[in-house]
């Protein structure tokens, strides 16, 4: 028997319906860098865009979005690691060389996406600690959640103590204006290129931004790694009773949104003290993947009980092609930003990013419904596919497989 991809009967709703829940998310979040250098912005010690407006809507996506979709799509991947095991054990396949083939195509698409369309790709990073998975799917799944636990709170620790230590030093306050001296620059000069520059120009400074953004790759690596681990879990342990997802719902509604809290409460000592750069840390790193479990008890709660239904099967469309939704992201956002297309970059705020966000996806649904009812995955997802099992997929609906 063929070992292939998870056939159209056998998908589970839920998984994809938080894939397109994720995809939203992640546009967001990146539609801050689509339309400015965010970076640096996000590092000065005052309001870029000081506007009521756009500093609430800042707000409103580090508490609720930024830090929570990367994590969640983390711990989907770390569940399909674990269920194209299982398939390939069940089939007398072997996993791990198809596995390898599957993150290296999955890496050559990262390279691509961040040689012509954008820096702040995330393929690369799950590429690479898919990798690291090899080392720990095969465990039991209690040693999954404890190892993923002692990581993700490890490692959140670590980052706000150093927060906390920079700034409770003094550093942080007696550079800081030449530290945004140094930021301003760098705005304007990635606004000049962006929205004025050539191609080449805009891929050498993408390149150079790339390489600034995972020059801590590692540290990356450790913050995405415990999601990993919390997918794989929850694939081995597979049933999850009403019950049991409505007491890990209230512990992460504490822990989650609990440790976001801390950065609105402290806002207002933005680049005065350490209060508010240290609870900034705690919440987007062990605040981040709380609040992503957070959303996924609540969405498979809502799921069970039938609320929702319809507003869910739209997302479940943008989730069944969530890679190639994901890609195009880029593709429009850079085209509407960069020089090449609109030259709009540096010009809006994050008010209009969420405003333009909304209308991307919106359009990303419809197409999304449109594609899935002619074809049985989506574009890029069937390269992903053909390249991964090493013979072309099914494609077109009613046509036969060549597997």
């Amino acid at each position: 028997m063929n070992w292939k991809p998870v056939g159209e009967q056998d998908r589970i709703q839920s998984l994809d319906i938080m894939r397109g829940i994720a995809i939203f998310g992640i546009l967001l979040v990146n539609m801050k860098s689509f339309s400015g250098p965010d970076s640096p912005i996000r590092a000065l010690s005052y309001e870029y865009f000081d506007e009521p407006y756009n500093v609430w809507t800042n707000v409103l996506l580090e508490f609720f979005v930024q830090g929570n979709f990367i994590t969640m799509f983390s711990f989907l991947f770390g569940f399909g690691i674990v269920l194209m095991a299982e398939r390939a054990a069940a089939k007398n396949k072997r996993f791990v060389p198809v596995f390898l083939r599957r993150q290296f195509v999955l890496l050559l698409f990262g390279i691509l996406h961040v040689l012509f369309f954008w820096y702040g790709d995330i393929l690369i990073m799950y590429a690479i600690v898919g990798l690291f998975m090899l080392i720990f799917y095969r465990l039991n799944k209690k040693v999954l959640i404890i190892m993923g636990f002692l990581l993700i709170t490890v490692y959140s620790l670590f980052m706000t103590t150093l927060t906390y230590d920079y700034w409770s030093s003094g550093a942080a306050i007696t550079y800081q204006n030449a530290q945004n001296e140094l930021y301003e620059q760098e705005i304007a000069q990635s606004i000049q290129i962006y929205s004025n520059g050539t191609y080449v120009e805009i891929m050498k400074e993408r390149i150079h931004e790339w390489g600034d953004l995972n020059r801590y790759f590692l540290f990356f690596i450790a913050g995405l790694l415990p999601m990993f681990l919390f997918g794989a879990y929850a694939a081995k342990k597979r049933t999850f009773t009403n019950r049991g997802l409505w007491r890990l719902w209230l512990l992460t509604l504490i822990l989650g949104p609990g440790s976001k809290s801390f950065a609105v409460i402290f806002f207002s000592n933005k680049g005065e003290d350490w209060r508010y750069e240290t609870a900034m840390s705690w919440g987007y790193e062990f605040g981040g993947a709380m609040m992503s479990i957070f959303y996924i008890c609540s969405i498979v709660l809502l799921y069970r009980s039938g609320v929702c239904k319809r507003l869910f099967n739209f997302f479940q469309f943008t989730g069944r092609m969530a890679f190639t939704n994901y890609l195009t992201q880029s593709i429009i956002a850079t085209t509407i930003f960069y020089s090449y297309g609109l030259g709009l970059y540096g010009k809006f705020g994050p008010l209009v990013g969420v405003i333009l966000a909304c209308v991307i996806f919106s359009i990303q649904v419809i197409f999304s419904k449109w594609w899935m009812k002619r074809y049985y995955t989506g574009p890029l997802e069937w390269v992903w596919r053909s390249l991964t099992y090493g013979r072309k997929q099914r494609f077109k609906r009613n046509e036969i497989s060549n597997s």
